[in-house]
Formats: C-alpha cells, structure tokens, sequence
C-alpha cells in the first residue's frame, strides 16, 4: 500500500536528492553521528543544567518539577508501600502503570529525585530520535529530511519543557515511536509476526498512556479503506486482529490486577471521570483574565465537594485519594456519568467545548497567559511548516505513505477534544509534526538553493 505511483525513472538513492541536487557534506553518512551527538548534547545540557537552573524564574510559567503522581506513586513502589499515591491510602488505579515501575527501579538505584528522572528522559528522547530517524526515512527516502525532523524534534523547545519536568510526554512519545516504525514494516512486509510484534508494543504504549488504545480500530478503517479488494480487506482485518490480540497480552495482568482489586474491568486507568470534570468546569468557567491554573484549583474543589456528597472518605483538595479502591473507582465513574448526563442534556456545550480544546487548548492552552503567548510563538511555526510539509509530501506523491502518522496526527486531538486539552497535550506528536515540518524546509531550502520554487523534495 505503499506505493508512491512515480515511475522507476523517478526513484533516487537515500543519499543523493533528485534534480541533480548533490547531497551537502554536512548531511552525508559520516557527518550524521556527530550531527546526532550534538543535539543530543545541546539537549542534555538544556535539561539537565540550563533549566534547573533557571527553573524559579520559569516557574510562574512552566513548571519543571514533577507532578500527575508518577513519582509519588514510584516512590511508594521503591519503598515497598505497593502500588499506592500515600502508604496510609489505598491501592490506586489513578495512573497507568508503565512509568511509575520505570521511575521506581530508577529511584531504587540512584536514590528519589527529579535529577534522576530527567536523564530518564533524556536517554528517552535520544531514543525517540533514532526511531524518528528511521521513520521518517520510511516515509520520505530522504537522509535530509530525517535528519532535520530528528534535530528539530530533539531541540523543540515543548520537548526540552516535557524533559525537564520529567512526566509522562518522553515515555509516550518513545514507546509510541517504536510502535510506529514496527507497525509501517509490518504494513510493508504483510507479516502476520510483525504485527503481533507491533501489538505487543501498542499494549506498552497504552500501559504508559492510554490515548493510544483506540487507535487500532481508526488504523482497521483506514487500511480497509486503503486496501484494494475483498481478499486485501480480508487479510486487513486479520492482522489488525492479531496486533489487537497482542496488546491485550501486554494489557492483561494490569487488567487482571484491577479486576482483582474491584471487580470492574478497567483496562488502562481510573482518572477519565476526573479530566472529563475538569474539562467540563474549565470550559463553563474559563474567563479571559483568569489563569488557567486557578480554573484547575477550583476544579480540584468542585470535585472534592462531589466526594463529600458522595459521602466518600478522601484525602487531597486536587487529587481526590480515597481509602479503598472501591471508592477510587466509584468516585471517577460517577464524574464522568455527571459530565456525559451534562453533555447529552447541553450537546451545543459538548460542540463548543470540543471545537475549542480541538482548535486552541491542545496546541496553545498554558497554565496563565504568558505561557499560552509563548506557546503560541513556538507552536504556531511548527503547525504552519507542518501544513506546508503536508503539501510538500502530497506534491512527491508521499501522502498515501505518511498516511498511518497523519492519522496519528488527527487522531490525538480528537480524542483530547470532548475531555480536556492543554498544549502539554500537543508534545505528543511533535515528533510526527517535525517530520512534516522538516519536509518543509528541505524543500524551501533546495528552492532556494536552485532558485525555482518547482525543486523536487527528493
């Protein structure tokens, strides 16, 4: 499914761009380790020294400390308290639990602290940029282009942001890359391994992060879609079948855990019920002069009063923490049965909710508005490369082989959009808008070079 449509006359070495463009010494095969060590470097040195040190004055704006419960939850695990926020409060499902196992083993051997998990993130990132390498010249055949997206992604300032506060953005990011570039060879080869490979790597992802759990049926559409003839579509449905049962592999002994504790089933965490409210009171209540933090703090309120009528015991005016599982799972559930009744009574307040979390939260929103300034001036020039690369890619004939990250692309945001979106959200798939991105300026830059706006990509 891959196919670009061009004739043989059109194909070209990885090396060597078409046009008679020759490939600059800067970017041919012996310069692109140092080109890597250096980013990497600039990188370390941003997220381990810079920030930390300027961490005060960037805290009204960006925080670079830990928070969401990762690090506390690890902390519990490394001291031997179990899978638990506080050891006087129950067992929790409040985080998926990929991270916090990784953070505890971390904590275990070098001791609790931010520090620690900062090269965590940083060896993450590093990682995430080898696959993106790779990746993006899957999609491409182009050295160049791969390599900027590479360096691009690496130094972006929402990155080096992520890293410094060490949460959960690096571990998605690495553990989704990887399912990707497994998932593109197994569409590329037909193998039925390849794909159970890759839905072993989806079930990592989602025990990470579960915004990638329903990507497999979106996937099954658009290869089905794709897919020419019944006998393809079947063989579509088959492999997607196989990559699902994979992840349920990974999945089941979290599930199995869960289940044990409550006798629900609940595959990936608790915590919707509470970004669906806060999602629903920031929304209702967001007013132009007032921080977004401070709409989240009265949410934490709103939601502990809720406890209260529930007549729930709990702990915790942000993070509600409850004494048994049992209330934990109650508790979400109920939030979210409130917001999905406020929603299917006031579905004009769904629509404009999601359209705004679709179209600004998720790639603009900040904690005040400082933070949602600068983000707009990071985010805006990536999202218009991006749309520029888009064209680049569909002018080459490449769109039908970046069609899997596209959706990937659309696919997070539409899941963010009727619960609750922030530009933290967008870091997700910066690694995919910097391949579009870079598509564009290798382009803009090859123009220039010959001075005709028709130079080819490749």
């Amino acid at each position: 499914m891959f196919e670009t449509g061009r004739p043989p006359a059109m194909q070209v070495k990885d090396t060597e761009p078409a046009g008679g463009v020759p490939m600059p010494k800067l970017f041919r095969s012996k310069s692109v380790f140092l080109i890597l060590l250096a980013a990497l470097v600039a990188n370390a040195a941003i997220v381990l020294l810079a920030l930390p040190e300027v961490s005060s004055s960037l805290k009204p704006t960006y925080s670079t400390s830990f928070g969401d419960l990762y690090d506390l939850i690890a902390r519990n695990l490394d001291q031997g308290n179990g899978y638990r926020v506080e050891p006087g409060m129950s067992y929790t499902m409040l985080r998926e639990p990929a991270y916090p196992l990784v953070l505890a083993a971390v904590f275990k051997l070098a001791g609790y602290g931010i520090q620690q998990a900062r090269v965590v993130c940083v060896l993450l990132a590093f990682g995430a940029a080898l696959i993106l390498l790779q990746l993006t010249r899957k999609i491409t055949g182009d050295a160049v282009i791969a390599l900027v997206a590479t360096v691009l992604f690496l130094l972006y300032p929402g990155v080096l942001v992520a890293e410094a506060r060490a949460g959960i953005e690096l571990p998605c990011i690495f553990t989704v890359m990887l399912f990707m570039l497994v998932l593109y060879c197994a569409v590329e080869k037909g193998c039925l391994w390849r794909y159970w490979l890759a839905g072993l790597l989806l079930g990592v992802a989602v025990l990470v992060r579960s915004q990638v759990l329903l990507f497999p049926p979106l996937l099954l559409v658009y290869l089905l879609l794709a897919a020419r003839g019944w006998v393809e579509r079947g063989k579509v449905v088959e492999r997607i079948a196989v990559l699902a049962l994979g992840a349920v592999v990974v999945m089941s002994p979290w599930v199995i855990r869960n289940y044990v504790l409550v006798h629900q089933f609940v595959p990936t965490a608790s915590v919707p019920g509470i970004s669906a409210q806060e999602g629903l009171y920031t929304c209702e209540n967001a007013a132009s002069a007032e921080p977004f933090y401070q709409l989240q703090t009265r949410a934490g309120f709103e939601r502990a009063e809720f406890a209260r009528q529930l007549g729930l015991p709990f702990r915790g005016p942000y993070y509600q923490l409850f004494y048994t599982p049992h209330d934990e799972i109650a508790f979400n559930r109920a939030l979210l049965s409130h917001v999905s009744t406020e929603y299917r009574n006031h579905p004009e307040l769904l629509a404009r909710c999601a359209a705004k979390n679709l179209f600004f939260n998720f790639w603009f929103l900040g904690k005040r508005q400082q933070s949602t300034l600068m983000n707009v001036a990071m985010q805006a020039p990536l999202l218009g490369l991006a749309l520029g690369g888009v064209a680049v890619l569909r002018k080459r004939g490449l769109l039908r082989k970046a069609g899997i990250v596209l959706l990937y692309i659309l696919y997070i945001p539409a899941v963010q959009a009727p619960i609750i979106a922030h530009a933290r959200h967008s870091v997700l798939i910066v690694p995919f808008l910097a391949t579009l991105a870079a598509a564009s300026l290798v382009w803009a830059w090859r123009a220039l070079r010959t001075k005709n706006s028709d130079a080819p990509l490749l």
